[in-house]
């Protein structure tokens, strides 16, 4: 069903005030997953809502603790409160670090699932900086040639200014994510063979199985080897934990650089749009009819549904409702 913006941010604000979030706190958590939704991330937008809620109603919070503030290097402990609050705070601290010495690292523990990374690092490339995250969460991923969960989804996502095509490179170390699997339960799909196990280490195509059981990590050993290092940069260095329980003391590590440190920002932004154009320019495949730049498809959806509204389904809206 489509939806209009307006309506759209409006339900979810009121379903997450409605269940005891604070207003301001709902307006930044709506937003995050309203963007989601624009640059067509179902896996990170609305369907989410329940679980935040849920997670919410759970736990003791307090609030959210910056130490070092004035300092590059920033630790917050995230007083259990929603990883898209406690990202988002972050990286306002990031980005303002950056501003006034050049780059910053902030190390963030003691939250939760934190969505659609690319949201944060977009942050810092709106103000003309590069940001950079790693986060890490719940085990979903087998090492390689392993059944059990031991690693989280563990996303890895950097955000680079230009002067054309907004860079925006956000994935996940896993093979199919916890909002890929969500996603095809609430359309009853069945998902591809050869990623998930199921809690008895068989491979199983039913993704409900599949969130309860593991999924591979993306790309063999190389994407192991990226799952594996986010967990420590975004866990054991943060002082995280080193294998989250569900919901429990995740961790995010951020890094913002402003260019200009090594090279004057517009030289900086030019070289890059030299680069994009390129690789546009670079010989195509039959049947590819545009290459296109990490964040590129995301921001011409997000064009298209500023226009038309976004789709929700039905189901889901009654739910919120």
């Amino acid at each position: 069903m489509l939806i209009s913006i307006d309506a759209a941010r409006q339900l979810a604000e009121s379903f997450l005030t409605k269940n005891g979030i604070p207003s301001t706190d709902s307006a930044i958590i709506t937003d995050i997953l309203l963007e989601a939704e624009l640059r067509g991330r179902k896996t990170h937008g609305f369907i989410r809502l329940p679980g935040i809620k849920n997670r919410y109603d759970k736990g003791q919070r307090t609030e959210i603790q910056i130490e070092n503030g004035e300092e590059q290097c920033v630790r917050i402990d995230g007083g259990n409160q929603p990883g898209y609050l406690v990202a988002y705070c972050a990286m306002e601290v990031a980005i303002e670090r950056a501003k006034q010495t050049s780059f910053s690292i902030v190390g963030v523990n003691n939250t939760s699932h934190c969505g659609m990374a690319g949201y944060y690092v977009d942050m810092a490339r709106k103000e003309d900086l590069i940001g950079v995250l790693f986060a890490d969460c719940l085990p979903r991923i087998t090492p390689e040639g392993g059944t059990e969960a031991i690693l989280g989804t563990n996303p890895i996502a950097i955000g680079i200014p230009s002067n054309t095509v907004p860079i925006v490179f956000d994935m996940s170390t896993a093979s199919i994510t916890n909002g890929d699997l969500l996603v095809a339960m609430q359309e009853g799909l069945s998902i591809p063979s050869g990623l998930a196990f199921n809690t008895a280490g068989e491979p199983t195509t039913n993704p409900e199985e599949a969130l309860k059981g593991s999924v591979r990590p993306f790309g063999g050993h190389k994407g192991f080897g990226l799952a594996l290092i986010t967990q420590i940069l975004a866990g054991v260095l943060v002082n995280a934990s080193t294998i989250p329980l569900p919901g429990t003391n995740y961790g995010i590590l951020m890094i913002v650089l402003d260019p200009a440190v090594f090279v004057p920002l517009e030289h900086f932004k030019q070289e890059v749009d030299r680069l994009i154009a390129r690789i546009k320019a670079n010989r195509r495949e039959a049947g590819v009819d545009e290459i296109r730049i990490p964040g590129e498809r995301a921001y011409q959806q997000r064009e298209l549904n500023l226009k038309s509204g976004i789709d929700l389904d039905e189901s889901l809206i009654n739910q919120l409702s």
